[in-house]
């Protein structure tokens, strides 16, 4: 387990948070298709390395080279992966109903709110990730004097121990220690998602 925080937070947190990241084969939900889906939980802001979830599927549509560039997910993967229906019933399990941490979180709650309203109902789609916070924007508050705008140039600004990115699971795993570096500028009684979700509300922080 790896942890930022230089006091306890045995205290802190909600007892799980979830960090998740997708690669897809572009930015409309309506038109375009998730190819993999990347998770790891928080576990009282530590992140549990053997709790997370991945799964790449198998009906992505047609996948472009240049794309591929930039997600790295094979044609192999893809040919072994998962059925949609099948990865977004075992998301849902998994999560249960922790809270959901994200880097630019409305892609990817759009994406998966799609996905899951043509597989399940409208209902559950909209519940879907109610609770989530998003670390583009509150990044930038806790550490006004950096000048980073993508996961990546957050990761190299902060030297977070993450080098390889644009794969779901290692974006996650960067979000999530994005999410510990801010937590930790926090006194130790206000390391909590309810505190977070209430400085972005308000605009405490100004992004």
């Amino acid at each position: 387990m790896l942890n930022w925080f230089r006091k306890s937070t045995s205290t802190a947190q909600s007892d799980r948070w979830i960090a998740l990241d997708l690669e897809t084969t572009g930015l409309d939900p309506a038109t375009d298709r998730i190819i993999e889906i990347g998770a790891i939980a928080i576990h009282r802001g530590e992140i549990v390395l053997h709790d997370y979830f991945h799964r790449v599927l198998a009906e992505s549509g047609k996948v472009t080279a240049a794309n591929r560039v930039i997600h790295g997910v094979t044609a192999k993967e893809q040919y072994d992966g998962a059925a949609l229906n099948e990865a977004l019933d075992a998301l849902l399990v998994w999560m249960a109903d922790a809270p959901f941490v994200g880097f630019f979180t409305d892609f990817d709650v759009k994406f998966l709110r799609t996905a899951l309203a043509g597989h399940t109902n409208k209902a559950t789609a909209k519940a879907f990730a109610a609770s989530n916070i998003d670390m583009q924007r509150i990044a930038p508050a806790a550490f006004p004097n950096v000048k980073a705008k993508s996961l990546g140039e957050w990761s190299a600004a902060l030297k977070l121990p993450i080098k390889k990115q644009h794969r779901a699971v290692a974006d996650a795993l960067a979000t999530a220690h994005l999410a510990q570096r801010v937590l930790a500028t926090l006194p130790n009684d206000k390391r909590t998602f309810a505190e977070l979700r209430r400085l972005e509300s308000v605009a405490k922080w100004s992004t």
